[in-house]
């Protein structure tokens, strides 16, 4: 610093400055101010982009609660399809996402007229607004109408059955979730909504939005792009932009036109602030002009130069180049302090490297014998060890010791001995200390030299400590005196502590998953308990599954869901009186009924558990049909997940040829042939085909 104040005392020192200030400002303060207006004119577009952005993406987002809107009012329609007798109410479809989207649902017919099935509603103004032309129509409509200044949503949705009169779902839609402005608004930040109809007639505005109809609004272009602009609204400048939703692919004529608007003040805000802080950037550039200024001036651009070289070769991990700087002052010694670094970098660099997949190896693989057999391996190689040894006592008596070496074998493969441990020998390895030297004439040598037959080793012993117990013990051994630094043996009780927590996560895992399996087992086998004609019914339609889904090539994890799935798709038989389930004669309707439960309320006892969310969908499916005439959803073809298409084939299989108290179990060629029959029906053919493959042995 006081070579640099001395400097700049020098009068010829400062007119230099003030020349390369000037040549080096002057010229760069021209382009400052072209890029000031490109950068002005690019944070403008930008701003028009992101109000077409999200008028595109509200119109998207509306298109799909409009596509949700017509999902629950077809599901009400299919309620009503399947219902013995006159329906009254719906209350067993409502849940909370539909009281929110509706206000009131009800069914129109042209015999009976309107009936309210949800809410309250004025069926005067349901009957008005229903047309001859809406209800003829293929595709869902939707109508507007006014009551009271307020307007109204109407979605509607016609059905035609073979059994019954046709009619049409009605459902009056709530603002708030249509239009997402209210309690939980969906519109952008800062942003206002007007929707106009086809006719250019407005029907929904937020707060700040235009108002009147499309004609009265007074739009002026702000931009080469047609689908911006700006007007005024309670004295403020406001810039807007439309979207037109046709949606004839999927209902009858709609014809929206949807504008979203946001104030000027909060568009151009990005703007503003950079024209506020501009000055204070060129400020701060002049002033790093005449740092550098006095920088490269003083000492000249050949020492930073060379750095600069420097660094970059560094970044590039290239440490072995060492920087040339032969200046007399503070800049050689900068690149003498640059040139140690570079080599301490080297170290450090190759140490981490070598650490880093050392840690890879451990974590990267459960399976304990690689996880110690990379370790050993790797410990060899980067610590230059003669030997790397794994000691672990043995789980059938503490009076032995499992050796695991990887001399002369392959990384999947390593050597393995047994060897008696003494309690002495116990004693000396097996304690609670990071790590120790045990050197040629040390007290259990002994032992060692039993390990392997090298001789004058000392041996760097780091003991694990796994499940609570100091039981395992990882050995380096070396030329005697190697074992001096403390760096080197910090960077092994590293990769002891890495190999340790490797080791217990493995056991911990793997009690896991023997608790998850035994847990699944037993859930399966209590259901069959319930009854003794299910017995062993879980265990079969399991493995028939698996077999099938194996066959199929389907990923091992998918195999996996179905062994588990299999186990627990009759789950929900818990909540089936056993009177049902072992009744020998025929169930009544109400009784099927109850028996058509027990996939939902397996379901339901599953949903908790967040481990068994992947086999929920096959236990609520199982008994759906290909064709859609299954239970409880009414699914079919490929709205069924496989999974639950291969169990339906394996579950139906097995209750076929398994004894039940209503009959006899069939013989294999008679079922086989109902399958084959069902194929297309009640089965996904695919899945039959390989069934048939897959049991043609049996």
């Amino acid at each position: 610093m006081r070579m640099g104040t001395s400097f700049l005392k020098s009068r010829l020192a400062r007119r230099f400055c003030l020349l390369f200030i000037f040549c080096a400002f002057a010229p760069t303060a021209v382009l400052t101010f072209f890029s000031y207006k490109q950068v002005l004119n690019q944070l403008e577009e930008q701003s028009f982009q992101r109000l077409k952005t999200e008028v595109n993406a509200y119109s998207i987002s509306l298109f799909d609660r409009m596509i949700r809107i017509d999902n629950e009012l077809r599901a009400v329609g299919r309620f009503v399809s399947s219902s013995v007798g006159s329906v009254h109410s719906i209350d067993e479809l409502v849940h909370d996402a539909f009281a929110e989207i509706f206000k009131s649902v009800g069914i129109f017919t042209e015999n009976d007229g309107y009936m309210v099935l949800y809410g309250e509603a004025d069926r005067a103004l349901f009957e008005t607004v229903i047309t001859e032309e809406r209800i003829a129509g293929v595709k869902p409509f939707i109508i507007t109408a006014t009551q009271d200044s307020e307007t109204q949503f109407f979605f509607g949705v016609n059905f035609s059955h073979s059994q019954m009169e046709s009619f049409t779902v009605v459902g009056n839609v709530r603002q708030e979730y249509l239009w997402g402005i209210g309690p939980k608004p969906l519109l952008p930040a800062m942003t206002e909504l007007t929707v106009y109809d086809i006719i250019g007639e407005q029907i929904v505005a937020s707060e700040n939005g235009p108002k009147g109809s499309l004609e009265e609004l007074e739009l002026t272009q702000t931009a080469k792009d047609l689908h911006v602009f700006q007007f005024q609204h309670d004295g403020e400048t406001y810039f807007a932009a439309f979207s037109n939703l046709f949606v004839e692919s999927r209902f009858q004529r709609v014809g929206w036109t949807i504008i979203i608007s946001r104030s000027r003040n909060d568009i151009m805000s990005a703007m503003d602030n950079f024209k506020a802080t501009f000055p204070f950037i060129t400020l701060l550039f002049l002033l790093l002009v005449v740092y550098l200024s006095v920088l490269f001036i003083r000492k000249g651009l050949d020492p930073l130069e060379r750095l600069k070289q420097g660094t970059q070769r560094v970044a590039n991990k290239d440490f072995s180049t060492q920087v040339d700087i032969r200046s007399g002052d503070e800049f050689e010694e900068l690149g003498n302090s640059f040139n140690e670094m570079a080599l301490k970098l080297d170290k450090q660099f190759n140490a981490l490297t070598v650490l880093g997949e050392i840690d890879r190896a451990i974590l990267s693989s459960l399976d304990r014998k690689k996880i110690v057999a990379r370790t050993l391996q790797r410990m060899k190689e980067f610590f230059h060890c003669e030997l790397s040894v794994f000691v672990k006592i043995s789980n059938a008596s503490i009076a032995h010791v499992k050796v695991y070496s990887m001399e002369g074998r392959r990384l999947d493969d390593p050597l393995y001995s047994y060897f008696a441990l003494s309690d002495e020998n116990r004693r000396v390895f097996f304690v609670e200390k990071d790590s120790f030297v045990v050197c040629p004439e040390d007290q259990g040598h002994d032992f060692l030299k039993t390990i392997t037959d090298k001789e004058d080793l000392e041996y760097l012993c780091l003991p694990l400590r796994v499940e609570g117990n100091v039981n395992r013990l990882l050995l380096l051994g070396k030329k005697a005196g190697s074992f001096h630094k403390d760096e080197e043996i910090s960077q092994a009780r590293q990769i002891a502590n890495q190999l340790a927590i490797g080791l217990a996560n493995s056991l911990s895992l793997e009690k896991l998953d023997r608790l998850a399996k035994g847990t699944i087992e037993a859930l399966a086998r209590t259901v069959d308990a319930k009854s003794k004609w299910t017995s062993g019914h879980s265990e079969r339609v399991a493995e028939l599954s698996s077999r099938i889904a194996r066959a199929m090539g389907l990923p091992g994890k998918d195999i996996e869901a179905l062994q588990r799935g299999g186990l627990l798709h009759d789950i929900g038989k818990i909540g089936i009186p056993l009177a049902i389930l072992d009744k020998p004669d025929r169930l009544t309707d109400q009784e099927y009924g109850e028996i058509k439960n027990h996939p939902s309320i397996g379901a339901k006892i599953l949903e908790p558990i967040e481990a068994y969310q992947d086999i929920i969908p096959l236990v609520a499916q199982h008994h759906e049909r290909y064709d859609g005439t299954g239970y409880p959803a009414g699914l079919k073809g490929g709205e069924i997940s496989l999974g639950a298409r291969i169990m339906a084939v394996a579950d139906v299989w097995d209750a076929l040829v398994s004894e039940r108290p209503y009959r006899e179990g069939w013989i294999q060629e008679r079922a086989r042939d109902l399958i084959v029959k069902s194929s297309g029906s009640h089965f996904d053919p695919d899945v039959v085909n390989v069934f048939l493959a897959v049991t043609a042995e049996e």
